[in-house]
């Protein structure tokens, strides 16, 4: 069956907070999450298109919020004394700057959009909020946060453990 041709023009578009909602589910970030306590995050989180090669933010700039990757790439590095180094290549679902959350230090590498991208940013004054006016919600997602970022310092720790590993073994042989 055809649809009438006045419905192929009048399409409605999806609501926004709907469709960040939908994306909120299926991120390990707020997967253990109630469906209620993610739709009051849906409504607070704020949605941004980023050109290929755009900047999200930079190295030593001062963070207010973690990035969530609704779509497209980004590319994360850092600079060290003039040598480039390339951190990590994130695609939809993956979210970073999660640390600007807890601590008003600066980023300590750049993020870019390696592809036109949509993100979401979710910032310290929406999570100080959450916590002040509904804490079931603001701890569940502290606690999230708490796990992912757990998960990460154990990954870096063991990826020192194997660096270290490397270079006593090389100087043992040598």
């Amino acid at each position: 069956m055809q649809l009438p041709f006045w419905n192929t023009i009048f399409t409605k578009k999806q609501d926004p907070v709907k469709e960040i909602f939908s994306f909120l589910q299926t991120t390990a970030l707020f997967q253990n999450m109630s469906k209620k306590h993610i739709w009051e995050v849906s409504r607070l989180v704020h949605r941004r298109n980023y050109s290929e090669g755009e900047p999200i933010f930079r190295q030593s700039q001062i963070g207010a919020g973690v990035f969530l990757i609704m779509s497209g790439s980004v590319e994360i590095h850092s600079y060290q004394d003039g040598i480039r180094m390339d951190l990590a290549n994130l695609e939809k679902g993956s979210f970073f700057g999660e640390l600007s959350l807890f601590s008003d230090e600066p980023r300590s590498a750049t993020a870019t959009a390696k592809t036109d991208s949509v993100l979401l940013g979710f910032f310290q004054p929406e999570l100080e909020t959450l916590i002040q006016t509904k804490p079931r919600i603001g701890n569940s997602i502290l606690m999230n946060f708490a796990k992912v970022i757990t998960k990460r310092l154990i990954d870096t720790n063991q990826l020192l453990e194997t660096a270290y590993l490397r270079g006593k073994k090389k100087r043992v042989e040598t």
